[in-house]
């Protein structure tokens, strides 16, 4: 049985968007998939042949902050709509350590939207960039080693 200490906290973790790091609170749609055609074979009738075929929509990765007053938030606005972002590094901390590493290659900005504007709230503003992507790739790191 896994112990609770070797679980992997989903709460601190660290993002760089063409080097840049920045303060994220909220990482979405960390996933990537593939598309798949599916053929019933006359002579295998028990089950059907998966293939898969070439890919013809993005993954779409969404990265959700805080508005700050910094110059962090200078850089960020770099980052609009149609943007490229040819490396997006998502690092998982455990204790400060590094234990799973997140690559996404090929990234475009899609949308760039703010958190609604309301004077009877005491809110943060929030600020979310959807960018599409072409794959990503995890590298577990192993906390012993």
């Amino acid at each position: 049985m896994a112990d609770a200490s070797d679980l992997v906290p989903s709460y601190s973790f660290e993002v760089t968007l063409d080097g840049i790091s920045f303060s994220f609170t909220k990482v979405t749609n960390l996933s990537g998939s593939v598309e798949i055609e599916t053929i019933v074979d006359g002579g295998s009738n028990n089950s059907p042949v998966i293939l898969r075929k070439p890919k013809r929509s993005p993954d779409m990765l969404v990265l959700e902050k805080g508005v700050q007053t910094t110059f962090k938030d200078v850089a960020m606005a770099l980052f609009t709509e149609g943007s490229k972002i040819s490396a997006i590094n998502i690092n998982v901390l455990r204790n400060g350590k590094i234990v799973r590493m997140f690559f996404v290659t090929g990234g475009v900005v899609v949308r760039r939207e703010f958190s609604p504007l309301d004077a009877l709230e005491s809110a943060v503003l929030l600020e979310s960039l959807q960018i599409a992507h072409t794959g990503i790739t995890e590298v577990p790191l192993p906390v012993g080693l």
